[in-house]
């Protein structure tokens, strides 16, 4: 080989003869090895919230809601439930992009299109916060059938004069208008019926979670 043939893994000249073009080409390396790690740790993968596990605890004192299922059951454990009795269902995720600036919002609303209450078909839809089943609310499609059995099936549901009944016991709030749906004014007035099951913990702390950081991750998903 000739001397002066450069072997292929010799720097460049000016590598060898401009020292501060060396330490200008090293910084830049530095700097681009810098802000890819800071981009792997804070933007791709942000820590969690401080209060992350308060806003996803998990209690040992649920609230019985509607049939077998209870507040704070996860979104797996119902659609096992669902999947056990063949009822077929919808779910709508909503996932805010996670950030160290606000704890997990994460949302599911699962939708039972043929869910049997008391011998009584309607529809069943059921919220979710941070995987943690919040709200129940049935539909039923034959009111006038469905009103006497619920009378007859839960004492605490009271046949008030508005037509609406209301009452908190523990952390349940059960709540309906099936009467006042049953009405003639009712009926006049298109009233969809319902009967609501609701932990008053986790609506509480979606309640706080909204005031707190709802300017945070936007209206949806940002």
């Amino acid at each position: 080989m000739s001397d002066d043939k450069k072997h292929w893994l010799e720097p460049p000249e000016w590598w060898k003869k401009f020292k501060p073009l060396r330490w200008a080409a090293i910084a830049g390396i530095l700097f681009v090895a810098a802000s890819v790690l800071y981009t792997a740790k804070v933007v791709i993968a942000p820590g969690p919230h401080a209060e992350k596990a308060r806003f996803t605890e998990v209690v040992a004192d649920p609230v019985a809601m509607i049939g077998t299922l209870k507040s704070y059951d996860s979104v797996a454990t119902v659609r096992e439930l669902l999947d056990a009795g063949k009822m077929k269902y919808t779910v709508t995720p909503v996932r805010p992009a996670p950030s160290s600036k606000y704890p997990p919002r994460d949302g599911d609303t699962l939708v039972v299109g043929a869910f049997s209450h008391l011998g009584v078909p309607g529809q069943l839809t059921l919220e979710f916060f941070n995987d943690r089943l919040y709200e129940a609310t049935f539909v039923p499609s034959d009111l006038h059938k469905y009103v006497d059995k619920l009378h007859a099936a839960d004492k605490r549901v009271k046949r008030e004069r508005s037509g609406r009944s209301e009452v908190v016991i523990g952390n349940l709030r059960l709540a309906t208008n099936v009467d006042f749906a049953d009405t003639d004014v009712g009926r006049s007035l298109q009233t969809r019926p319902y009967v609501i099951w609701q932990d008053l913990r986790l609506m509480a702390m979606l309640d706080e979670w909204d005031k707190r950081f709802v300017a945070r991750p936007g209206k949806a998903a940002e």
